[in-house]
């Protein structure tokens, strides 16, 4: 599983979004294990989410990715912004999607 092997232990991610219910289950999530099991329960919850990187760009300690996201019909594109440990491990995400797709 790719987050145990690029996310550091005192890991954080931080979601716009909210779950249909109103809940931020991405809020509970500390560290790369915790990290993997919410993956693991997301993809469960939505098998045809499909994501796609569009491009990225790290300077240093910083980086930021822009993806889309399809799902049947829907498509929406998104911005992570990363922080890394000295070592090149995540330490923190913040993610937020849009209403539109990133055109490549």
């Amino acid at each position: 599983e790719i987050a145990r092997r690029i996310c550091s232990e005192d890991f954080r991610i931080h979601f716009l979004t909210s779950e249909p219910d109103g809940s931020n289950p991405g809020d509970d999530v500390l560290g790369a294990e915790s990290f993997a099991r919410f993956l693991d329960r997301y993809r469960e919850q939505h098998p045809s989410v499909v994501f796609t990187e569009v491009v990225r760009a790290v300077d240093g300690a910083h980086g930021r990715m822009l993806w889309n996201m399809q799902v049947g019909d829907l498509a929406a594109g998104g911005i992570d912004v990363f922080d890394f440990t000295e070592d090149g491990l995540v330490r923190e995400v913040w993610s937020v999607n849009g209403t539109r797709t990133h055109r490549s």
